[in-house]
């Protein structure tokens, strides 16, 4: 007879407890986290706990259990995943850690191998137009909407030398679907637009010799954030992630064909895989058009008066002096409203972005890139907005 699990006042319960949610947490805001998903996974923690603390649980104590979570969920999901997050393994290098494993841009997909085995990565608009994709119109319009397209796993190695292509690679690419634009906040709080490749690869377990009976399949997502920021810093600053649940249930699709082959071994049909990249697609496109009739419904409150805005502006009527900041980097005026509310708005006084931050964030952007505003500064911001 199993013993109940309702939580009960055992303090090494609730510490367990407690300690699971926090792992949860991690690995839900981590860019590799769907890897987790539906399987049962456990961490081993040392954690050096205090006895009879004078006042409470130290400071270095909390940190250093919060240092040791981090490692081991990375620890975890390393184990589970042949790429590193935002990262494609560069075949001339035989590494995810070069410097040709990562694009550049915010805005740059990865566009297949060069012959000699180096990622190439390029501009989504470009690459769309070379392509001649039908909806490429959509990226450029007033609000840049959604644009998806799938790439074979043969078109992306097939520039590959023979030297690459005719013998056995360890971690494989079966093919990956392409999206953008994702509009995130960038790090001055000014919206950027965000691409991405979303492949499904292959690893072999145990060396090549065991290659062709039984590989691990994962899904990898490519790119980085604004101004360069890795895909790990993006997702802990995000609120919501807008690909999550397509991530998710594309894992566990994978997951689906890889116990497949403890009961026939050997590489999945084409089509089961081009079916994963296709749901991938109608799951990233399904949440595009629930946004979509958002942007309606918003559009429909803005004409009638009832938008975002006037919280803006009744944020920026309250504010003190000291909570209007200055973003030298982007040039713009930043108002603190309560509920870690952010308004940022540009030197003509047109409101760009609301956002909400954590508290630490705001302190953090105090100490690096805001500075109090000069009161001509304010002023002039008041003049334009405040009747």
């Amino acid at each position: 007879m199993s013993k109940s699990r309702r939580p009960t006042g055992d303090p090494l319960q609730q510490a367990i407890e407690a300690l699971a949610r926090a792992a949860r947490e991690r690995i839900a805001k981590h860019p590799q986290g769907h890897l987790a998903q539906g399987r049962r996974a456990h961490l081993n923690l040392t954690l050096r706990i205090p006895i009879q603390p004078p006042d409470g649980v130290p400071e270095e104590a909390v940190d250093q259990a919060r240092e040791t979570l981090k490692t081991e969920v990375e620890a975890l999901l390393a184990h589970r995943s042949a790429f590193r997050p935002g990262r494609i393994f560069c075949l001339r290098c035989s590494s995810a850690d070069c410097e040709h494993a990562v694009p550049i841009n915010s805005r740059d997909i990865f566009a297949g191998y060069g012959p000699t085995g180096l990622p190439r990565f390029q501009a989504y608009g470009q690459w769309l137009l070379e392509r001649q994709h039908p909806e490429i119109e959509r990226l450029y319009q007033r609000t840049p909407h959604l644009v998806t397209e799938v790439v074979s796993g043969a078109e992306l190695h097939e520039d590959l030398l023979p030297a690459f292509s005719e013998r056995e690679i360890d971690t494989w690419i079966h093919g990956q679907v392409t999206a953008g634009w994702f509009p995130v906040p960038g790090r001055g709080g000014v919206p950027e637009l965000l691409a991405l490749s979303f492949q499904v690869i292959s690893s072999s377990r145990g060396g090549r010799q065991k290659a062709a009976r039984r590989r691990r399949y994962s899904l990898n997502v490519v790119g980085v954030g604004p101004d360069g920021e890795p895909l790990a810093e993006l997702y802990e600053r995000l609120e919501s992630i807008r690909w999550r649940g397509a991530v998710q249930w594309s894992q566990e699709a994978l997951a689906s064909i890889e116990r497949s082959q403890g009961r026939k071994p050997g590489t999945p049909a084409p089509e089961r895989i081009k079916g994963v990249l296709m749901g991938i697609v109608r799951r990233l496109e399904h949440h595009r058009r629930s946004r979509d009739r958002r942007t309606e419904h918003a559009q429909k409150r803005h004409q009638e008066g009832d938008r975002p805005t006037r919280m803006a502006l009744q944020d920026l009527a309250l504010a003190s002096d000291e909570n209007i900041l200055f973003d030298a980097r982007r040039e713009t005026l930043v108002v603190l409203g309560d509920k870690g509310r952010v308004h940022v708005f540009n030197a003509r006084g047109k409101l760009v972005t609301s956002i909400r931050y954590p508290a630490d964030s705001i302190e953090k952007k105090k100490k690096t890139v805001w500075r109090p505003a000069a009161s001509e500064e304010v002023a002039k911001l008041r003049r334009k907005l405040i009747r």
